[in-house]
């Protein structure tokens, strides 16, 4: 029950992901976040015109018009007669237009030409860098992430929260779980209000590297905050049965339903089976069939076949039939029909055994399909179908789990000895 990177994904969609840039017109000079940036601050500078043009642009593209903005700054680029600080602008407003057009690598390319031209304030140019860090994350180039990352380091001159989170995420993504672990530590360690999605990667990593009292600590912790968050009783609950906690699990996910938490389809289904690895197979029953009761369970093969499964574990052959018989039409392979077989030969309806023995061998794809002839002959057998069960018997001699019990039935019918139902095997 590995934690998916997909669901993962989804988990960090906030946070992580890039946000829309807003231009600012202003270009007065503004308190120096990069006191120690390596990078030279050039002169800005434009013509009127320039500026009114682009000016005019940016208003256009933070109200979401950028249709209305494309022949203004086409028209700057173009005409490779302005300033470098008003190409550097045009090629980043280019940059935001092709986003908004969901046209990344158009996107990238045009804030890449925006940085080699070179005339951009340093926050400026740095924000277009950091930009494409997460750019290239979103498109999950993540060793290309990196290195604008790096980049972006060494010209600011310095470190923040949000780009260590940035750089944490790109190790995760590529398996780098040690560094993941290390980076996202000392990022949330800089801010007083880490992002919800930040931690789940920390938690992750933690996972993907087997230290599971680390990554239940740190989901206890968001839980302590937000005790009703089913995903994240979800979240310890997988922690707790990959460390091999399958009591706590179910002892967490007990709580929840007790809470009324455990309204939905894999809650119930993941209770269930829970219930069942604790060995506690009539309540994992009792659970699915509440969630059948009340139509959250989906009456699907998979739900029906883990109440055949449960049934079948806690000895209540009626439930683990009824299951099963629901299982069956929807079955691509044949063992749950052999299943159903094996429950209603020893519940002496040798004739309803037949049939779905029949349909277990017809399907294929038999775990035990020695088992299931020398099964469907013994059922013919009760019903005095003595060719048919000839013929069985002989099909199971050929597999080598069923070769002996096979050939003693065809030796004793043979001679004319009756065989008995036999006892159902504990």
């Amino acid at each position: 029950m590995k934690l998916s990177k997909r669901l993962l994904a989804a988990l960090c969609a906030t946070g992580l992901l890039l946000a829309g840039t807003a231009f600012a017109k202003d270009t007065k000079k503004a308190e120096n976040q990069y006191p120690n940036a390596t990078r030279q601050e050039p002169k800005v500078e434009m013509s009127a015109n320039d500026q009114r043009d682009l000016n005019k642009a940016a208003d256009l593209v933070n109200d979401g018009k950028s249709a209305e903005a494309q022949p203004l700054v086409e028209k700057i680029i173009s005409s490779g007669k302005g300033s470098k600080y008003a190409q550097s602008f045009a090629h980043q407003l280019q940059g935001q237009i092709y986003y908004d057009q969901e046209k990344g690598d158009q996107a990238i390319a045009e804030y890449r030409k925006a940085l080699e031209i070179n005339g951009l304030p340093n926050a400026q140019h740095f924000s277009i860098l950091y930009t494409i860090a997460q750019l290239q994350l979103q498109d999950e180039k993540y060793q290309d992430a990196l290195t604008s990352i790096d980049e972006w380091e060494k010209l600011a001159g310095k470190q923040t929260a949000d780009e260590l989170a940035l750089r944490a995420n790109a190790y995760y993504r590529l398996d780098q779980y040690q560094p993941a672990v290390d980076t996202m530590k000392k990022a949330i360690s800089m801010t007083d209000k880490p992002n919800d999605s930040w931690t789940q990667i920390l938690m992750a990593s933690y996972f993907e590297l087997n230290q599971y009292d680390q990554a239940a600590q740190i989901v206890q912790q968001q839980l302590a905050k937000d005790p009703n968050n089913k995903k994240l009783i979800n979240q310890l609950a997988t922690v707790y049965i990959q460390a091999d906690k399958p009591q706590q699990a179910l002892d967490l996910m007990a709580k929840a339903k007790s809470q009324g938490l455990i309204t939905g389809n894999d809650d119930y289904l993941q209770l269930a089976k829970l219930y069942a690895s604790a060995d506690k197979p009539k309540d994992a029953a009792a659970t699915l069939q509440e969630g059948f009761s009340k139509n959250i369970v989906q009456p699907n093969y998979d739900s029906y076949k883990l109440l055949g499964d449960v049934c079948m574990q806690a000895e209540d052959d009626a439930c683990a039939v009824e299951g099963y018989s629901k299982a069956s039409p929807l079955a691509k392979d044949g063992n749950v029909d052999y299943q159903l077989g094996y429950l209603q030969f020893y519940a002496n309806k040798s004739k309803d055994a037949v049939e779905a023995l029949g349909r277990a061998i017809s399907k294929g794809g038999l775990r035990q399909e020695g088992e299931a002839y020398l099964l469907r002959g013994d059922a013919e057998n009760d019903l005095d179908q003595n060719s048919a069960a000839l013929a069985d018997w002989q099909k199971a001699a050929g597999y080598p789990s069923t070769k002996a019990m096979a050939e003693q039935r065809i030796k004793a019918a043979k001679g004319g000895v009756k065989i008995k139902h036999p006892a159902k095997k504990k």
